[in-house]
């Protein structure tokens, strides 16, 4: 045996005791696996909508999955919701995920001694929680590199099939935040809260679009009250009342300071936070817009349909 087969030996016999006493080396290969179960979610769901609806023939609706829609960047429907079906089960799991962690580790997040409190507003002291409580909580590293591995893959996807900018800004924003947290001591319980907030309406707000985009306007019009109204207490109230607390416990304290990937990620979260602001103007202004035309339109008289014309739903 030569001695490079010799030290090769020795380093892969090493190797194992190596990985478990470096936490970041583990946190990046967690985050890959992940990256490949939500793939393996989106590939399985296209290969099913080849057997339910077989490339190039329209769906009994008249609606074309395989041709190109201006609105996706030229990507077809059918890559659109195989894509959205991987958000659907990470809105949902991460959701449920980072609402039991939380509940979990309430008694350290809720401890005064840990908190040290900085102000008092309305009777209650602030900040509200422990946002620098460890990473080392069981769960907690975990749930990041789940959340890390979703976008990493959804960024591929966006990448080679929807490139926006804005989609892919939001994207790499989320990454560039979340992955110091992940190699860091300390941070997991801000990302967990933003995930919390973030994900509660995103269940609702992809059915909501997939309605739009396969023309089923029953479904569309029954979801549009519900999700602008969940997205506007989301993301217009409970998210700002959630950066200010953040603010309080980042920067207020003169005794000690927050880590730097806390404050780097509070500050990708601060323009995170204007971004939807700008996106919820649009979307309160859009749903006014069409209430407004589906009312006029419904004060119009119109000639009823044959009945050999009806058909009992405009949805595939």
């Amino acid at each position: 045996m030569s001695l490079r087969t010799t030290n090769l030996s020795i380093t892969l016999e090493r190797l194992p005791e190596w990985f478990q006493s470096h936490d970041r080396a583990q946190s990046l290969l967690r985050v890959g696996a992940w990256a490949g179960a939500y793939y393996a979610v989106h590939r399985a769901t296209y290969a099913l909508s080849l057997i339910a609806a077989p490339k190039h023939k329209r769906t009994p609706g008249g609606v074309d999955l395989d041709g190109p829609v201006p609105r996706y960047a030229g990507c077809s429907l059918r890559k659109v919701a195989a894509a959205r079906a991987a958000s659907f089960v990470h809105a949902v799991g991460s959701f449920a995920w980072n609402a039991r962690l939380m509940r979990r580790h309430w008694n350290v997040l809720r401890d005064v001694s840990e908190r040290r409190p900085v102000v008092r507003l309305l009777g209650r002291a602030l900040p509200l929680l422990a946002y620098d409580a460890s990473n080392d909580l069981p769960g907690a590293r975990e749930a990041l590199c789940c959340s890390l591995g979703y976008f990493v893959q959804e960024l591929a996807h966006v990448l080679g099939n929807e490139p926006d900018p804005v989609f892919v800004a939001h994207h790499v924003a989320y990454i560039t935040a979340t992955l110091p947290i992940v190699c860091s001591p300390r941070g997991w319980a801000m990302v967990s809260l933003a995930t919390l907030l973030a994900e509660v309406t995103n269940p609702l707000q992809l059915s909501w679009e997939l309605a739009r985009a396969f023309g089923c306007t029953e479904v569309y019009d029954a979801l549009s009250p519900p999700f602008t109204f969940g997205f506007a207490v989301c993301r217009g109230v409970l998210m700002p009342l959630a950066m200010g607390d953040l603010a309080v416990s980042i920067f207020g304290r003169a005794d000690t300071r927050a880590p730097p990937a806390m404050r780097f990620a509070y500050g990708v979260f601060f323009v995170g936070i204007g971004a939807s602001g700008v996106w919820l103007a649009q979307l309160v202004r859009g749903f006014r817009r069409y209430r407004r035309k589906k009312r006029l339109n419904g004060e119009a008289v119109q000639k009823p349909p044959r009945a050999r014309d009806r058909r009992p739903s405009d949805c595939i």
